[in-house]
């Protein structure tokens, strides 16, 4: 059986005629009808009667187009479905985070997934929240990694993760030696702090400004490199995740009373297609070992 007349059939019905059945599908009518009258010869049925000024299926048309249909749908999914295989061997995905959660959480993360999957690659993007969701929004970039305060209702969400965020000190600090500090302590204290763009300085506002707390706010920077140079010369205190504090060279790291805790999650746009790449990677994080 022609597979080619099948479609061809397909077309006919919808449309109700030869000619337009033809156009659509870019062939010379001739060459469609004698593809169908083979295919009629072949079965030993009439597929289609002509009624007026449309052509429309027999009993034994309805019959084939019905089995067609289900032929075809199967064939698209088969064709998917090796789509997608192909695409984990050497698809892509584009990810935007804060520019903390990758430089201990993600790398980590990052380096599992490309063992298993070694042939996709990946581009981050790092940004304050704002800017990594004004990128998931215009599709800029397919997920986004961010706290779950700052993830939009609008989009899909799956929690990877969470971690402490703490009060990050030099080893000569006078905090230095504590387990934990309560907010009314931060008034007066040097910090050094990220801009008002960042969740962490957001949860620390907000920690001081229910505390009435006013910090000394000595420095303001969006590289965590350069906070964490400060806060190791002495310069002040900082807001850190407490896998980052703990990082070689290690700062001391402070729990705020109570403990702040950090949530990551991985979302996207729902209203957009997610790859099969893009859904791997997902289904990968959130069964991967997470910051604790």
């Amino acid at each position: 059986m022609d597979v080619r007349a099948l479609r061809y059939s397909l077309a006919i019905a919808h449309f109700g005629s030869f000619t337009k059945a033809a156009e659509s599908l870019h062939v010379a009518q001739p060459a469609l009808s004698v593809s169908v009258k083979k295919l009629e010869n072949e079965l030993g049925v009439t597929l289609f009667a002509r009624k007026a000024h449309r052509v429309e299926p027999t009993v034994e048309g309805r019959i084939l187009l019905q089995r067609a249909e289900r032929i075809f749908a199967e064939i698209d999914s088969a064709i998917n479905e090796i789509a997608d295989v192909v695409e984990l061997r050497s698809g892509a995905i584009r990810v935007g985070m804060p520019p903390m959660y990758g430089l201990v959480y993600f790398p980590r993360l990052l380096a599992e997934f490309h063992s298993a999957y070694p042939g996709i690659t990946m581009t981050v993007i790092e940004g304050s929240a704002d800017e990594i969701g004004r990128q998931l929004d215009t599709g800029s970039i397919d997920l986004a990694l961010l706290e779950t305060r700052r993830v939009h209702a609008q989009w899909r969400q799956v929690l990877v993760g969470k971690e402490e965020m703490v009060l990050s000190v030099a080893p000569a600090h006078p905090l230095a030696t504590r387990k934990s500090v309560p907010a009314q302590e931060l008034d007066k204290l040097p910090m050094v702090l990220f801009s008002g763009s960042f969740i962490q300085r957001d949860i620390f506002d907000k920690l001081c400004k229910r505390a009435g707390a006013k910090p000394d706010v000595v420095l303001q920077s969006n590289s965590v490199a350069l906070i964490r140079r400060a806060v190791a010369d002495g310069i002040g205190a900082a807001t850190l995740l407490r896998s980052l504090a703990e990082s070689p060279p290690p700062l001391v790291a402070v729990s705020f009373e109570p403990r702040e805790i950090l949530r990551f999650s991985l979302c996207w746009r729902d209203d957009r297609y997610l790859s099969k790449a893009n859904r791997a990677f997902v289904e990968f994080a959130t069964k991967s070992g997470r910051p604790k």
